[in-house]
Order: C-alpha cells, then sequence, then structure tokens
C-alpha cells in the first residue's frame, strides 16, 4: 500500500476540505423514495422513538409496500436499522445501544460513528454532548456543543475514512473516530496499516456534518414540531 502524505494527520483540517466522498455517493445514489423514508425515519428517532413502517407510510404519502421495498435499499447499504418492522436507526442515528452516544434537549441517543455524534447536531443546530472514546487508549471523550458548535480549542482530532464504501455502518462508520490527541492518531493509522482517510478538527466535523446532514436540517425547518411528515 502507498503511504499517503502525512500532511493530513499533522495538521488537521477544520472546514474547507471535502470528504467522505464515497459515502456521500452512496447516499445519492439512493432512489427517491428510500431518501424520503430516511428522511421520515430519523425524524422519528431524533425524538427518542422508532418509526414504524405505517407511520413512516402515513408520514410520506407511500403505500407501506414501497416503505418496506426503501426500506429494503436502506438496509442493504447500511443506512438503516429494521428490527421487527421499526426503523431503530437510520442516517447515524439510533435509539438502541451503539458505540457512541448523543444526548440532545429532552432524549439520549446513540450513534453509529463518533463522526456522527458531532455532524448531526452541528446540521441540526441543537444543543448536545457527544459522549466517545478513544480507540487507542480508551479514555473517554466528552464534547459539548452549543447550538451545535464545538469548542475551538479542544485538542481532540477526528478521522474520516476516505476507502470505497458500500455498506456505511460496515465501511465507515468503524474508522470514524475521535481521538484524544494527534499523536493516538497516529499510533492508530500505524497500527491499521495507513488507511485511506483525512484528519478533522472538532470545526472540521462540524463543517462536513453541516453538509452530510443539510437535508434533516432542511427537514425540520420546513415541518417544525412535527414528528414525521419530513416530505421536501
Amino acid at each position: 500500500m502507498t503511504r499517503r502524505p502525512a500532511t493530513p494527520s499533522t495538521t488537521p483540517e477544520t472546514s474547507q476540505a471535502a470528504c467522505c466522498d464515497p459515502t456521500v455517493d452512496l447516499l445519492a445514489r439512493s432512489s427517491e423514495e428510500a431518501a424520503l423514508v430516511r428522511r421520515a425515519a430519523f425524524t422519528h428517532l431524533r425524538r427518542g422513538r422508532p418509526a414504524p413502517e405505517a407511520t413512516l407510510a402515513e408520514d410520506t404519502g407511500l403505500p407501506v409496500e414501497a416503505v418496506r421495498a426503501a426500506l429494503t435499499e436502506l438496509v442493504a447499504v447500511g443506512t438503516a436499522t429494521v428490527v421487527d418492522r421499526d426503523v431503530v436507526a437510520a442516517g447515524g442515528l439510533s435509539v438502541v445501544p451503539a458505540a457512541h452516544r448523543l444526548r440532545l434537549p429532552g432524549v439520549d441517543l446513540w450513534t453509529w460513528c463518533a463522526f456522527d455524534a458531532i455532524g448531526i447536531p452541528a446540521a441540526l443546530g441543537v444543543d448536545a454532548l457527544a459522549i466517545t472514546q478513544c480507540p487507542v487508549c480508551g479514555t473517554a471523550l466528552e464534547v459539548a456543543l452549543p447550538q451545535g458548535k464545538p469548542p475551538a480549542d479542544s485538542p481532540l482530532v477526528g478521522w474520516l475514512p476516505e476507502r470505497p464504501c458500500a455498506n456505511v455502518q460496515e465501511d465507515f462508520c468503524p474508522e470514524a473516530n475521535l481521538f484524544c490527541g494527534r499523536d493516538h492518531l497516529e499510533r492508530w493509522r500505524g497500527e491499521a496499516n495507513d488507511p485511506a482517510g483525512r484528519a478533522y478538527s472538532l470545526a472540521g466535523l462540524a463543517a462536513q456534518g453541516q453538509q452530510v446532514w443539510a437535508e434533516m436540517r432542511e427537514a425540520a425547518e420546513h415541518h417544525p414540531g412535527q414528528a414525521g411528515r419530513t416530505i421536501l
């Protein structure tokens, strides 16, 4: 494997660099129905409750069969998790325990990766507390995000993979972590055979999150206060 330049790991990006292209491309290839169902499910999940198929059909105006087909599509690429016909996770947000935690006003949730825990509140512009741990030393890491804004002076650094992605939960999320410092990121990169990706400051992760979850914020702005009906 050709070693990537050291610059991304020693100088984390703040806001300008594009990231996650394979993952964003995967989402962009979703059918219109799948994107619609994902947004509707996300809106329920952020309020701390699963999204049943029948409710998603009501929210989106799609037949239950179409919702079911859309969920099959989303599950296949790792952008939703369905248990007994209830969506329990979508778009990185989960109401069942996962590796990372996210506290939003009035509700405790989980996320698939540390990037989700920073990027989602940044996109929504809401107060939040992201809770994760450094994958190298296991140190608990907490990031307060008032109105979705991370602290500017934090030594924490994130890593976003840039390798091909066929399933978000399997190919992207396991490496999209937060480290307690650049030295631990470098140690992890060495032990992981220098995977393709880029380092980001907390501000950089927040900026990327605003792009990745822009559709979720737009949905909330179009339908404030509603549990579903996120049709754009």
